[in-house]
C-alpha cells in the first residue's frame, strides 16, 4: 500500500513538472512561433509590408531565428519579388532544387537566357525542371510546344508548390493566349486564381487578359486590387495598360497619372507615344496616331506593346488605302 502511494506521488510530481517544463516552454517560444505564424500568413496573402515587419522583428528581438532555414528562405522570397541587393551570389550559393529553380526566375526575368539554360540544365529531371523547360518555351515565343510540355498528362503537378503550380498555369494561359485560344486561356487563369488570389502574376495575366477582351469594368477592379500592392516595381507594360484603359474609360486624371509615372520608366518616352497615338487614333486623327505609334516603333518599343503598336499601325494603313480605293472608285463613276 504504501509503495503504491509513493509511486502515485512519484508520478503526479512528474506530471506536474512535466506541466511546468511546457508552460515555461509556451511562455518562452510562443511569442517565436506566433512571429513564424504572422510571417506565412502574410507570405500567402503577398502582404509585403507586414512580412518586413516580422522579419524585423525577428532581427530585432530574435537573432538566432535568422538560422532558421523558413527565414533565410523567407528574405530571399523577399527579394524575389521587390528586388534586392546580390540575391545572384546569395542563391548561387544553393545547390538544391528549390533555390536553383528560384536562381533560373531570376535570370529569366533579367533576360539572361544563356545563364538561365545552365542552371536548367543542372536540374535533376523534374516536375519542377519541366516547369523550367515550359517558361523557357514561352519567354523564346515557342508557345505551341510550351503548351504540349506542360499539359501532357505526365506532368505531375502535385509533386509542385502551390506557387510552382500558379506560375505553370499562368505559363499554359499565356501559350493558349499566343495560340489564339482565349477560352483555354480563361481555363488556365481560373485555376491560378483558386490557388492563391492574391499572387501577383496572376493579377497581372487577369489584368492583361481584360484589357485584351475589352472588359472594362473588370480591369480597373483588377488594377484597383494591383495597386494596393504598394511594394510592386514600376512597370511599363503595366502603367501603359493602365493609361489605355483611362482613354477607354474617359478618366483624364487617371490618364495623366499613367502617363506622369511612365516618365519615370525605362522607354517611357516610347510608351507614352503610343498611348498617346491609340488616343489620336480613338479620336479619329489618324495621320496623328500614326506618327505617333511611328515614333513609338522608332524609340524601341518592345514585347506585346511593339506587337500592338505594329497592328494598329498596319490597321491604320489598310484603312488609308480602302479609302484611296474608295476615292478612286467614286472619281471614275463621277
Amino acid at each position: 500500500m504504501i509503495k503504491r502511494r509513493k509511486r502515485g506521488y512519484r508520478s503526479r510530481r512528474k506530471a506536474v513538472f512535466l506541466l511546468l517544463l511546457v508552460i515555461i516552454f509556451l511562455f518562452t517560444a510562443g511569442p517565436f512561433v506566433w512571429h513564424m505564424e504572422k510571417i506565412r500568413q502574410a507570405k500567402s496573402i503577398y502582404d509585403i509590408p507586414k512580412v518586413q515587419e516580422e522579419l524585423l522583428w525577428v532581427e530585432t528581438n530574435a537573432g538566432l531565428l535568422n538560422k532558421l532555414g523558413f527565414v533565410k528562405d523567407t528574405k530571399l522570397w523577399l527579394e524575389l519579388n521587390v528586388g534586392g541587393q546580390d540575391l545572384e551570389s546569395k542563391l548561387v550559393s544553393y545547390q538544391d532544387e528549390k533555390h536553383r529553380f528560384w536562381l533560373y526566375l531570376l535570370y529569366l526575368q533579367e533576360g539572361k537566357l544563356t545563364d538561365a539554360r545552365n542552371v536548367l540544365d543542372s536540374m535533376s529531371e523534374s516536375s519542377l525542371k519541366g516547369l523550367g523547360e515550359g517558361l523557357m518555351l514561352i519567354s523564346k515565343g515557342d508557345a505551341g510546344q510550351a503548351r504540349q510540355l506542360l499539359a501532357e498528362t505526365g506532368f505531375k503537378w502535385k509533386e509542385l508548390s502551390v506557387e510552382e503550380q500558379i506560375l505553370g498555369h499562368l505559363s499554359l494561359a499565356q501559350a493558349a493566349l499566343i495560340l489564339g485560344d482565349p477560352q483555354g486561356a480563361q481555363t488556365e487563369l481560373q485555376a491560378a486564381q483558386e490557388l492563391n488570389p492574391h499572387n501577383p502574376a496572376y493579377l497581372s495575366m487577369a489584368f492583361n487578359m481584360a484589357i485584351e477582351q475589352e472588359q472594362w469594368t473588370k480591369a480597373v477592379e483588377l488594377s484597383q486590387r494591383i495597386d494596393t500592392q504598394t511594394w510592386r516595381q514600376g512597370n511599363g507594360l503595366y502603367e501603359t495598360k493602365k493609361a489605355i484603359l483611362a482613354i477607354r474609360q474617359d478618366n483624364s486624371q487617371a490618364l495623366s497619372e499613367s502617363l506622369s509615372s511612365l516618365q519615370e520608366l525605362p522607354q517611357g518616352e516610347a510608351c507614352i507615344n503610343y498611348v498617346n497615338g491609340i488616343q489620336a487614333l480613338g479620336q479619329g486623327k489618324l495621320e496623328e496616331g500614326k506618327k505617333l505609334l511611328t515614333e513609338a516603333l522608332a524609340k524601341g518599343l518592345e514585347g506585346e506593346l511593339n506587337s500592338d503598336a505594329q497592328k494598329a499601325l498596319n490597321q491604320v494603313i489598310d484603312r488609308e488605302k480602302a479609302e484611296q480605293k474608295l476615292r478612286a472608285v467614286v472619281a471614275e463613276t463621277s
